[in-house]
């Protein structure tokens, strides 16, 4: 299975900066929509790492 260097990366970066990620999302009481922008960047990340791939049944 071949795994992406970039989203290698991401994810690293990710696990290192999670406890500023996460007093980000949660502490920020007037800006509700804060996670919604953060599964908003993961579901484009993902699209963006698949855009360029063929499904597997053709």
């Amino acid at each position: 299975m071949y795994i992406n260097r970039l989203l290698l990366l991401v994810v690293g970066a990710f696990l290192i900066f999670f406890p500023a990620i996460e007093s980000w999302i949660i502490n920020s009481q007037a800006d509700w929509y804060r996670p919604y922008q953060f599964w908003l960047l993961v579901v484009a990340a993902a699209y963006w790492n698949q855009r360029s791939r063929y499904p597997d049944e053709l």
